[in-house]
């Protein structure tokens, strides 16, 4: 069975009431542009991707046996994943709807601005933006030209024609600089002074930092400040041109499970902070070169941590009151962890809506609790 125009028109409607239910949409014209633009031409094929993250079989939009399950990933509130490569990390998805309306909400946009989208993935979220503010003031950029080439026949067939190139989105873009506005759809560790730059000064640039979305206003000497949305987001970290990537779990697991390092009691309350989400968002700001997973076998707890610059690596292990920590390699990273972690708890243990961060234009990077000026303040270390 093929749904009709009618039926996947009713599919955007739903999507739409959803998130309006939910609060992550209540800007009417960026509620108008989800009840025009269709999801699924960006996506004719997605992953099924169960509840550990675990990425499964592919739907396709053509086959009837796949319909439900596909239609039920394109049009719900969920990030979808498009592309994998070789070694199972996935390498491009559509980012969940709920997501994507608080972000084009907090850009807020008006006719006449330009828009420089870092990340096209599937040209979902640069049709929605072509639709708010025209084609001539988007651009939108990606590292993978098969992407790039995908989005743009999909933007095509869909009536929008942005400009899409391929291109290193840590660099920005500045042959249409400068921009009213600038949307990172992808996580980055600190911000490129690259996208200060091509944002003009008042206008607004949105970045993935932790598992946090937060919009920078820049100012007239070229800083940006913001504070954390209330809405966590977790985004494919940045492909960036040469250099590491971040490893996979199953890299994590070998590296952890196989070695043997040296072996030393640890601290319950330490992994309590760790395992906190809001511990975790503070901890994974302070240290973003740092990736984690969590193995649980029976009545155990194991959590992996590798840092993908140094190839450090520490194993906590808990069963029951007992933590044991292995490690080895030349940081001692579940130091480093804990050590943000502590830091955290001694601020109060704030939520991470109440962290701002403030970007100097030599590029420093300064997390501040409520306000820029209050007690509470960190520079993030940017050196690895």
């Amino acid at each position: 069975m093929t749904l009709t125009d009618a039926g996947y028109r009713q599919r955007r409607q739903h999507l739409v009431a959803r998130l309006h239910t939910t609060g992550h949409l209540t800007s009417p014209t960026v509620a108008g542009a989800f009840a025009s633009v269709p999801r699924h031409p960006f996506a004719p094929a997605v992953y099924d991707v169960n509840s550990h993250g675990q990425v499964g079989d592919v739907l396709h939009a053509t086959r009837p046996e796949h319909q439900d399950a596909y239609l039920a990933a394109v049009y719900g509130d969920e990030a979808i994943v498009t592309q994998i490569s070789t070694d199972g990390r996935p390498t491009s998805s559509s980012t969940q709807p709920g997501v994507m309306a608080v972000m084009l909400e907090a850009l807020d946009l008006h006719p006449g601005m330009t828009v420089l989208e870092i990340g096209t993935g599937t040209g979902y979220n640069a049709a929605l933006l072509a639709h708010l503010l025209g084609d001539h003031a988007v651009t939108s950029i990606d590292i993978d030209p098969h992407l790039v080439a995908t989005a743009a026949t999909a933007l095509d067939h869909a009536g929008y024609r942005p400009t899409v190139v391929t291109a290193d989105g840590l660099a920005g873009y500045p042959q249409r600089a400068p921009y009213d506005r600038l949307i990172a759809t992808c996580s980055v560790r600190r911000v490129p002074a690259a996208w200060l730059r091509h944002t003009t000064p008042g206008g607004l640039l949105l970045a993935n930092l932790s598992y946090g979305v937060v919009p920078l206003r820049i100012d007239n000497n070229g800083a940006g400040h913001g504070r954390f949305l209330p809405q966590v987001a977790a985004f494919i970290e940045a492909r960036p041109a040469d250099g590491p990537v971040g490893p996979t779990v199953a890299d994590m697991v070998s590296l952890c499970m196989g070695g043997t390092g040296t072996t030393s009691p640890g601290n319950p309350r330490d992994v309590a902070l760790f395992t906190d989400p809001h511990g975790e968002f503070w901890w994974r700001l302070a240290e973003p070169s740092i990736y984690q997973c969590t193995l649980l076998p029976d009545g155990e707890e194991v959590h992996c941590l590798v840092d993908a610059d140094t190839g450090s690596w520490a194993r906590i292990h808990t069963q029951g009151p007992t933590v044991t920590v292995a490690q080895s390699g030349p940081r001692q990273i579940w130091h480093a962890v804990t050590t943000a972690c502590r830091r955290w708890d001694s601020a109060g243990r704030p939520t991470h809506d109440h962290l701002g961060l403030t970007i100097d234009c030599d590029g420093t990077h300064t997390i501040w609790i409520d306000t820029p000026d209050g007690p509470h303040t960190w520079t993030l270390d940017d050196s690895r």
